[in-house]
């Protein structure tokens, strides 16, 4: 406690001396420093972000009300070299001294580290924002132009500056936007025939509407609305320049006069139809004055080279969606631009259109392709409380249109050394190690014995991916091998909503190393020794565990020592569980929505449902039982369960690189029939640097149990987490975090912990808490993170089980790269 008082200190004095620095240190006698912005909005103070955005002029940013980039750059001597030279003025003495005691060089380096020092606070600082009467100027224009666009023509807007101590200055915005105008009277001129029996097919679409609400933005997407229904009903020249609005306002309403050309440069808009389209399938640059040497004319398109042509004509134009007498279409260019892109073929892809005779277009696809094969070599350093460090590389073979279909097949080759604490030899730096290979091979389509393009079409991007691997790790927990079998199914019905099926994905674990168990569980080993020392007197090794579980541990043990009793037999559980070789045939649809626009969007939701089913139709088709009546495939255990995940994601961009974000995920398994547990690998676990951070990974659960095992899994999970994510200055970024979760067993088990059982809405108490704060640093192509997560409600405790280790002691560092969720 001595300890974590020191650190609180030193944390309050640190930001206690940069809150009482001289902020106003480089702002001059007849300037002030900006400190606020205050928008009053019809009297009220606005909260509206949208509004916020059009003030030019904003004070320097703040870090938990502290405004630590301005405290960085006032660290920072920007007049270092005029000073310096005053200095060698005013001080002969001193100067001649250094230039004595050290080299010229030697006097030359030490100025220059002093210099570089200070611009490296002001580099990485804030310089203050000095209030600028023109940039508030700028911001009353940018309010009246906003609230005029929004229909409030007679608004007024205004600033009054504040004076005030020390050289600084609020600013307060005052908006009064007086009744907005509404859409009275909307006549439509459309003198082309061709265009107007268009609009008319689409008229209730329109979002200009009588009685609205008069809005810029109504026109606009009016605009987009009206151009892209013409340039998707075969109008090829049209563009939104045509379309002209012209407004007449008065006594709060407002009359719509839209009128629509009926030509371009004199020249009536047509409907158009395309009738040849040439796809050049090699095309280059440097090449492209060459002549073409195959041809081959396939259902009307026309398959031009200057080599060999090396792709089926009819399995390319299922990423094409430009055809031959059809009329001309934006939608149809841009689906066959991203569908011929997505296929990770082709270096570019250009679509170009010229016109012929009569009014038909003619399209071509110039294709440039990428290297048939190629070769990639990654490598990374990973860490966990598992695998303490690790060093990995993978070694990939590619070839692209293996079976000229545009498919992709994969060969890779990776291997890690491990620095693993459950090591045999855990005193050796890498002491484990693991390598396995697998083969994929990807087609741009879906592949069934039966047609399934009017279920599937392809314009959702389907795609079927084959996969088989094997793994072996040494050293690891318990030795394993590995096979896997993979058929994915995957398709994307709108931009936002992607679909995954995998109709078979087949594991098989062979676990190598099951005479080590109790040696690599210790934990487990010593609490069997305890009970047989202290009540059979007996002393025991770890290849006499089991044994001396079903010999002595019975129901006259259990009759007398419930407690030891239950620790015992679940001991023995855990053990066959891990050390079953097993077999997991399963079944896998996910589905997942993702309305993020790019990867720099900061403001959207993500939500993703899994449900698997393992076992069915092997355990009906399979006749062979071991033992225990359990059935078998190639004298292997089937796992039949099903399970079921949900996770949720919510981001809100607050303002300026601030961005608050939730996370939640709750996942539940039932074995049934051929099986009475949940395999090992296909558990849940709780903690980690992406999951609960103030526990490390298998720490906690399951339920308010605290075995002190080394790996705790259960068959119900739940955890939420929220975080608020900051700038602190430049590319650091700070967090602060609360994570809440746990896992519980729903087994029917008898010898499983009243403890670890999910018991309805009583188990909720057993929710655990961790908080935080992390640093990161964003290096724009990846991000680098340090999270502490501290231990704030502890569910196994006994008494009081709030902030009983929230300290520096007890903490846990989670290293991670990107973000947590």
């Amino acid at each position: 406690m001595k300890n974590n008082f020191i650190i609180l200190i030193i944390l309050l004095s640190i930001i206690t001396g940069f809150s009482s620095c001289n902020t106003v240190k480089y702002v001059s006698e007849n300037e002030n420093l900006l400190t606020k912005n205050i928008i009053l909005v019809n009297d009220k103070k606005n909260v509206d972000d949208e509004i916020t955005d059009y003030v030019v002029q904003r004070p320097n940013s703040l870090v938990l009300g502290v405004p630590f980039p301005l405290h960085f750059y006032n660290i920072g001597n920007k007049n270092f070299e005029s000073d310096y030279d005053q200095w060698k003025i005013d001080n002969p003495k001193a100067y001649n001294f250094t230039t004595k005691v050290f080299s010229e060089k030697q006097t030359r380096g030490l100025h220059n580290f002093k210099y570089n020092t200070h611009k490296w606070w002001l580099n990485n600082g804030e310089e203050p924002v000095i209030f600028d009467s023109k940039k508030a100027t700028q911001t009353v224009d940018n309010f009246m132009q906003h609230y005029h666009n929004e229909g409030y023509f007679n608004v007024k807007a205004y600033y009054d500056i504040a004076y005030l101590k020390n050289k600084k200055a609020a600013v307060t915005y005052y908006v009064n936007t007086d009744k907005p105008y509404t859409l009275d009277t909307i006549t439509i001129n459309i003198e082309s025939k061709v265009l107007d029996s268009i609009y008319l097919s689409q008229k209730e679409a329109s979002f200009i509407k009588k009685g609205e609400k008069f809005k810029y933005s109504l026109f606009i997407n009016e605009q987009n609305r009206i151009t892209n229904l013409f340039r998707n009903s075969g109008i090829y020249h049209f563009n939104k320049n045509a379309i002209l609005v012209d407004a007449d306002t008065s006594n709060y309403k407002s009359n719509i006069d839209l009128i629509i050309n009926d030509s371009i440069a004199n020249i009536p808009y047509k409907i158009q139809k395309i009738k040849k389209i040439n796809i050049y399938t090699d095309f280059a640059y440097n090449t492209k004055d060459n002549p073409i040497q195959d041809s081959l004319n396939y259902k009307g398109y026309f398959f031009l080279t200057q080599n060999k042509l090396k792709y089926n004509p009819k399995l390319l134009l299922d990423a094409v969606f430009i055809e031959p007498n059809d009329i001309y279409k934006d939608e149809t260019r841009e689906l066959t631009r991203k569908n011929l892109r997505r296929l990770n073929n082709f270096r570019t892809v250009e679509i170009k259109y010229n016109e012929l005779e009569n009014d038909f277009l003619e399209a071509s696809i110039y294709l440039t392709p990428l290297k048939k094969y190629s070769i990639g070599f990654s490598s990374e350093l990973t860490h966990s409380n598992i695998r303490q460090l690790g060093i990995s590389g993978k070694l990939s073979f590619l070839n692209r249109n293996i079976f000229k279909g545009s498919e992709i097949l994969k060969f890779s080759v990776q291997g890690s050394f491990l620095d693993s604490k459950d090591a045999a030899d855990s005193e050796k730096l890498l002491n484990a190690w693991e390598i396995g290979g697998d083969v994929s091979l990807e087609l741009p389509r879906i592949l069934l014995p039966f047609k399934a393009n009017k279920i599937i079409p392809k314009s959702m991007s389907p795609k079927t991916i084959f996969t088989v691997g094997t793994s072996l790790q040494k050293n690891i927990g318990l030795d394993k091998q590995k096979f896997t079998g993979i058929i994915d199914y995957t398709w994307e019905s709108t931009t936002t909503k992607k679909h995954s099926f995998q109709l078979l994905n087949a594991q098989f674990i062979k676990n190598l190393n099951i005479d080590s168990y109790f040696n690599i569980y210790n934990s487990e080993f010593e609490e069997i020794q305890s009970i047989a020392s202290t009540y059979f007197n007996e002393d025991i090794s770890t290849s006499d565990v089991v044994d001396f579980i079903n010999l002595n541990i019975d129901s006259n043990f259990e009759s007398s020592n419930p407690t030891e009793f239950t620790i015992a037999q679940n001991i023995k559980n855990r053990y066959n569980i891990i050390t079953e070789d097993v077999l997991i045939p399963s079944a896998t649809y996910t589905f997942t929505y993702n309305n993020s626009e790019n990867y720099k969007d900061t403001d959207f939701s993500f939500f993703r449902a899994r449900f698997v089913s393992s076992g069915n139709l092997t355990s009906l088709l399979a006749t062979k039982k071991d033992e225990n009546g359990i059935k078998t495939l190639f004298n292997t255990q089937i796992a039949q369960y099903v399970r079921t995940d949900f996770e949720y994601k919510k981001f809100w961009n607050l303002s300026f690189e601030n961005v608050l974000a939730f996370r939640s995920f709750l996942g539940i398994a039932f074995p049934y029939n051929n099986s009475s547990t949940i395999p090992f690998s296909r558990s849940y676990f709780i903690g980690g640097p992406n999951d609960l951070r103030a526990w490390k990974i298998y720490d906690l659960g399951p339920g308010s149990t605290q075995s002190g095992l080394e790996f705790n899994v259960g068959n119900l999970k739940f955890i939420s987490s929220l975080e608020y994510r900051f700038k602190i200055i430049n590319s650091v970024k700070g967090a602060l975090f609360v994570d809440a979760g746990n896992i519980w067993d729903i087994s029917n088990s008898a010898v499983t912990d009243p403890e670890a059982k999910f018991n309805g809405f009583n188990s909720l108490k057993d929710i655990a808490i961790g908080s935080g704060f992390g640093i990161r640093y964003d290096l724009s192509f990846i991000l680098l993170r340090l999270d502490l997560g501290f231990k704030t409600y502890e569910p196994y405790l006994e008494s009081n089980k709030w902030f009983q280790h929230v300290n520096f002691k007890n903490n846990v560092y989670n290293f991670g790269i990107s973000y947590p969720f």
